[in-house]
């Protein structure tokens, strides 16, 4: 039977999604969804105990967008390349997706239409979006400020220099630092800081060694971890640390690969862990090593699976990490997805998932899942990884018009709260 969830039960009328404009409570609770008649669930092909369900898609196709989970358990979906209308754009359409229904509605427009760009949740639950490629292909120095209590986006002040393909991380005194990209002809980008009191954008002090595609992670101390990117052609292994309090880059141990185009994310340990990328050679690599911020050295980890450059690499909530697509040594998207446990450095697949996908991302909910967006080309798609298994669903499997639906409840109790960057890598650095 084919199901569709509703959300009903105790805080009044049930919420089905969220319409342009429409005034959004971030204390409000999710009421426990359960199954009506209808619906578009559609199982996929992986083990029963880490399945991977399909959901309601966006109505974009989009590739190189921003995904940022909000405080109250949405996800708000921004920009990127669609190609679902039969030919490149990207859409100025922002959409939201709502865990209770497992379902997304549009709620808002760009001011300007961008992909590749950056998207930080500011300390008010507004997103910063800046820079990206336009339509044309050209780097922006533009940005923006959505708020999704009104879904209106309006633009604050201009990059220092047009960027895309920079790491954004949001510092504990409410800024933004961004870093690496790259600029007009592909010229290297350096780092700059947005200021949200005062909405500006000014230099970093100090530079970091090289530039393109870095990974960057914020460290448990506020501090900032900058590895990999390149310079002169070739990826570095080279790494910094930058202080917000001195607003200097420091370099610490150097990866024991070069790498650009990899993916980093914040253990729960407090190191850091750096998936896959690009080697001296722009081949991608088939590794993933950790940094220790006691010792301020890299240490390899594990041997991946399967060799990954644009991954997305996603903290669960028993502390290993989920490894999704990505792209392949020939550059084509691929479907397999791994979960690697830092405690043990072993890597083990865990499945295929229905599509290839490449500039897709991915984001952990509240309750646990994981959220994974686009990175298809043609099909505007989305899906929930849920490490317990709670979310399987098949044809054949018959649920009771009022019975609960296991995990569709959001989680709201602290310990299952992820700080704004604790989802790791939204994107793809």
């Amino acid at each position: 039977m084919v199901i569709v969830l509703s959300a009903i039960g105790g805080l009044g009328s049930p919420q089905t999604g969220y319409s342009e404009g429409t005034a959004i409570d971030f204390g409000n609770q999710y009421p426990v969804a359960q199954a009506t008649t209808e619906s578009t669930f559609v199982p996929v092909a992986f083990p029963s105990i880490d399945p991977l369900v399909a959901v309601g898609g966006p109505a974009e196709a989009r590739i190189d967008h921003t995904a940022t989970l909000l405080p109250d358990g949405r996800v708000v979906v921004v920009g990127g390349v669609s190609t679902s209308r039969g030919s490149a754009i990207a859409p100025t359409s922002i959409e939201t997706y709502d865990p209770v229904t497992r379902s997304f509605s549009k709620t808002g427009y760009l001011v300007t239409g961008r992909s590749d760009h950056t998207a930080t949740l500011l300390a008010d639950g507004t997103i910063l979006i800046a820079g990206g490629k336009a339509v044309g292909g050209f780097p922006l120095d533009s940005a923006e400020i959505y708020d999704p209590k009104t879904g209106t986006s309006r633009a604050t002040g201009s990059m220092t220099s047009p960027t895309y393909s920079a790491s954004a991380v949001a510092l504990d005194d409410g800024r933004v630092l961004l870093v690496g990209g790259y600029g007009n002809g592909d010229v290297p980008a350096g780092a700059e800081l947005y200021d949200p009191a005062k909405g500006t954008f000014g230099p970093a002090g100090g530079t970091y060694p090289g530039s393109g595609q870095v990974s960057a992670a914020k460290l448990d101390d506020g501090r900032v971890l900058v590895a990999g990117g390149y310079v002169s052609g070739e990826a570095l292994d080279s790494a910094a640390i930058y202080d917000p309090a001195s607003d200097e880059f420091q370099l610490t141990g150097s990866m024991l690969e070069a790498r650009r185009q990899a993916t980093s994310c914040l253990l729960a340990s407090g190191q850091v862990l750096i998936v896959g990328g690009t080697d001296l050679w722009q081949m991608p690599s088939s590794t993933a090593e950790m940094f220790d911020p006691a010792s301020g050295a890299f240490m390899k980890l594990a041997q991946l699976d399967d060799v990954r450059m644009f991954s997305t690499a996603t903290v669960l909530l028993d502390g290993s990490v989920l490894i999704a697509g990505g792209t392949d040594s020939s550059g084509a998207p691929i479907a397999t997805v791994e979960r690697l446990d830092p405690t043990t450095g072993i890597s083990t697949p865990v499945g295929t998932m229905a599509l290839p996908r490449a500039g897709h991302t991915a984001t952990r909910l509240l309750d646990g899942t994981v959220l994974l967006v686009g990175g298809s080309e043609s099909t505007a798609d989305a899906a929930v990884y849920d490490p317990s298994g709670r979310l399987v669903s098949s044809p054949s499997a018959s649920l009771a018009p009022e019975s609960p639906s296991p995990g569709a409840s959001v989680a709201t109790d602290a310990s299952s709260s992820p700080s704004p960057d604790a989802s790791a890598a939204t994107s793809p650095s």
